[in-house]
């Protein structure tokens, strides 16, 4: 009878002792979820959902002008890309046509370049473009004679401009620029009459 109630009182022990420690065990559980840093999920990163066509923007510039000496043409056409932001960078090609009156003939210049834009206001806009021309110019060899040679110039422009925006969606626009030219040299290699130069271009 006795072995009984000592085989009872020692089984009655070896049950709370396992329920204590299934208790301490989720007591300490509970503790470390509590405890545990939360790690916040990684935002996704934005995707430009934009159409092509919200994305690539096309143009064409132009400037005119008549000096004492020589009239002048230009004409640039020019491809670039949006981004989502204030920001618009792109590529053009550039024909210059020069009529001499004093010497009675015609220079050509044409090369390519690189623009960036950045919208400061609504309208007006910081713009910055190198261009790389291969450009003729006369060489007087005799009297009134003159050959027509071949050079490169390097150009580096930077200035304001001011588009106004037509349309619903407000794309496109007619834009003004008035640009410096600080890698300017007047000789007679350039295709340039002065450092300061406007144009007028449609954008689209």
């Amino acid at each position: 009878m006795h072995m009984k109630k000592s085989l009872l009182s020692v089984f009655s022990l070896f049950i709370v002792a396992s329920l204590n420690g299934q208790k301490a065990d989720s007591l300490k559980a509970v503790q470390d979820t509590l405890t545990k840093p939360v790690v916040q999920a990684e935002k996704p990163a934005k995707r430009d959902n934009r159409p092509l066509k919200e994305k690539i923007a096309v143009g064409f510039g132009s400037s005119f002008w008549i000096t004492p000496h020589e009239t002048y043409l230009e004409l640039a056409p020019v491809v670039a890309y949006r981004f989502p932001k204030r920001v618009l960078t792109g590529v053009g090609y550039r024909y210059i046509y020069r009529h001499e009156r004093t010497i009675g003939n015609d220079l050509n210049a044409w090369g390519p370049n690189l623009f960036a834009r950045v919208d400061l206001l609504k309208r007006v806009y910081f713009w910055t473009e190198y261009e790389y021309l291969n450009n003729q110019y006369f060489v007087n060899v005799a009297g009134d004679e003159y050959t027509r040679e071949s050079t490169h110039t390097d150009s580096w422009f930077a200035g304001l401009g001011y588009i106004r925006t037509l349309g619903r969606k407000g794309r496109g626009g007619i834009s003004v620029q008035l640009l410096y030219n600080m890698l300017y040299n007047r000789d007679q290699y350039s295709p340039y009459y002065s450092p300061v130069t406007y144009r007028v271009g449609y954008y689209f």
